[in-house]
């Protein structure tokens, strides 16, 4: 945390020298986006088939050499095909889930700063604060072989965090960037949760509002992107 703070301050107090080809005014498009295919095979399960993607879209604006705003959209996606194995007794019973189990989508404001090393290269950072919305339906035998627990939770968070990265331009239209670091040291959660025993159908229903304050960064946190300055 101490590191993405000095990264900031360093950002603030120290690019108001260095200026590259007429940033201010600019408006630009930045893009990320992830796909991930794996499979498992732990021991109480049979073969579990996992995919996922995510992707994110920032819409920008630099103020002045230095300093950018923006909104930012993200969406996230995650499914699986998975057989539990239920045991009832000396009898073997499988379940089988197979389709999406993860639904995200956010919305975020960022406010970067700049140090520029060169006309090519330089680095960023700043606060970001955020809006989310998260859907799981995750199974489990938990300390019961005899019984699977379906548990459906709807989160709805609201963030204020800190991010850093970097970037290359290739050209005045175009650059590329990668995320290095990020933390959300606040945060507040509302989260529905609905439970279910699958073979007995047993059902339970709660909610929870839980406040967070966890000043841990992540670092490094490496991340490819995208960025098109489509006013230059």
């Amino acid at each position: 945390m101490k590191n993405i703070l000095f990264i900031t301050c360093l950002l603030v107090l120290g690019s108001t020298r260095f200026s590259i080809a007429q940033l201010e005014g600019k408006q630009f498009l930045s893009g990320s986006a992830g796909i991930n295919f794996n499979n498992s095979n732990p021991a109480s399960l049979s073969a579990t088939h996992n995919y996922s993607y995510n992707f994110d879209i920032s819409l920008g604006k630099f103020k002045s050499e230095t300093r950018a705003v923006g909104w930012r959209i993200s969406n996230s996606l995650g499914g699986r095909k998975m057989i539990y194995n239920i045991y009832n007794g000396s009898q073997v019973e499988q379940y089988e889930h197979n389709g999406i189990s993860r639904f995200g989508l956010g919305l975020g404001r960022f406010w970067h700063f700049y140090k520029h090393f060169n006309a090519k290269m330089g680095i960023y950072g700043g606060p970001e604060a955020g809006l989310s919305f998260l859907n799981t339906k995750e199974y489990s035998i938990e300390n019961n072989p005899e019984s699977l627990i379906e548990r459906h939770i709807q989160k709805i968070q609201l963030s204020l965090g800190l991010s850093a990265g970097l970037y290359y331009a290739f050209s005045e239209k175009w650059w590329v960037t990668a995320s290095l670091a990020f933390a959300n040291p606040v945060s507040v959660d509302y989260s529905f949760n609905r439970v279910r025993n699958v073979m007995t159908d047993e059902k339970n229903k709660g909610n929870d509002l839980t406040y967070r304050f966890s000043p841990v960064f992540n670092f490094p946190s490496v991340g490819l992107g995208l960025r098109y300055f489509y006013n230059r």
